[in-house]
């Protein structure tokens, strides 16, 4: 009998916590064995990979509770990272112990959406704070340059990217719901308005960024359509609309025909080699279906098998994931990267007995 995808996600994040973990802190490590690029511990967004890794256990209804001291414990080693005297506050993008780093506003978001999780689980209010801070944050970022939008990070007018803007705009949903301010949804309807000239009228999904010269970055990334879909399918649940719900719709139709490409010797089709991002596409697909269970789960599905493939065929022997999950890179596993093995985490855990 195959082991559940709980049980999946357990074993997963024991592995990783073996490898990654730096002995007796809450520090990680980028890799287990360092690129010359790497600093002594892992920077933000991986950190916050891991905060995304325990929230997802933590939020299971029969077993979660037993992660509650371990999500407590990374939040908590989350604020080395942490810049007081920022006007406004935020998390820098390295420890403030080494220096610290430059600021990201998507970073920022990316924090106050794993605020938000914390919050429903752990029933603290400081948790909904600090996801209102982020937020302060995040449109702390926003000019009227480019039509509007926030930029990518701080001091760097050079681009305004959907993943500085997606996350912006879901946050102020999650924010609404909580507070019910319209503040916040005026907010995310604005923030998406801008949005829209970046969503490909081909290819139906969002492209990467607009620079200060106007020209398009026209790379793609799940994670960029997961954001749009996201927010449609709260926009709906608030308000009722059609007309979101239906947009939802098309963005998660179009980013499987987009994303789903066929692997010829299995026969399966297969999200790109970007497990955090695809656990962000993830989130979005639930929470569509979460809100029109009606709908066929035909998304979920494809993720859950895209799992149980690599589950079989892209582990290595100490347990690591690459990120390739049809196993045909299997790249070393001394320098896999901690927020892939995370997102590993947190992907099983949201699937667990979904479908």
């Amino acid at each position: 009998m195959s082991e559940s995808f709980y049980t999946r996600a357990e074993l997963t994040c024991a592995a990783m916590l073996a490898r990654f973990r730096v002995k007796d802190t809450n520090y990680f490590y980028e890799r287990v064995k360092a690129l010359p690029t790497d600093r002594k511990v892992c920077e933000l967004w991986p950190y916050s990979g891991v905060i995304s890794a325990y929230n997802a256990l933590a939020a299971h209804p029969a077993y979660g509770e037993r992660y509650y001291p371990a999500l407590r414990q990374v939040l908590a080693g989350l604020e080395t990272y942490y810049d007081p005297a920022g006007q406004p506050t935020g998390y820098d993008s390295y420890i403030l112990a080494e220096g610290g780093a430059q600021k990201y506003y998507d970073d920022n978001e990316w924090l106050g959406l794993e605020f938000i999780r914390a919050f429903h689980t752990l029933k603290d209010n400081r948790y909904l704070e600090k996801a209102i801070e982020m937020f302060r944050y995040a449109i702390s970022g926003w000019s009227d340059a480019m039509g509007g939008g926030i930029y990518w990070r701080e001091k760097d007018p050079d681009t305004k990217n959907t993943c500085s803007n997606g996350p912006a705009a879901v946050l102020a949903l999650q924010l609404y719901e909580e507070t019910q301010e319209r503040f916040y949804l005026e907010w995310a309807l604005k923030i998406l308005d801008w949005l829209k000239p970046l969503k490909s009228p081909v290819k139906g999904v969002y492209l990467d960024a607009i620079k200060q010269d106007g020209a398009i970055d026209e790379r793609t990334f799940t994670y960029n359509s997961g954001t749009p879909i996201h927010a449609n399918a709260l926009l709906y649940k608030i308000t009722g609309e059609n007309q979101y719900l239906n947009e939802a719709n098309f963005l998660a139709g179009a980013s499987y025909r987009h994303f789903a490409r066929l692997e010829a010797q299995s026969g399966l089709k297969f999200l790109p080699n970007t497990p955090w991002f695809n656990a962000v596409l993830l989130r979005a697909y639930l929470e569509l279906y979460h809100v029109d269970p009606s709908h066929d789960p035909v998304y979920l599905l494809f993720i859950k098998a895209n799992l149980e493939y690599a589950w079989k065929h892209a582990r290595a022997a100490d347990l690591s994931f690459s990120p390739d999950w049809t196993g045909h890179i299997d790249l070393d596993s001394d320098v896999r990267w901690l927020l892939d093995q995370a997102a590993m985490v947190e992907l099983y855990a949201l699937l667990d007995k979904i479908v």
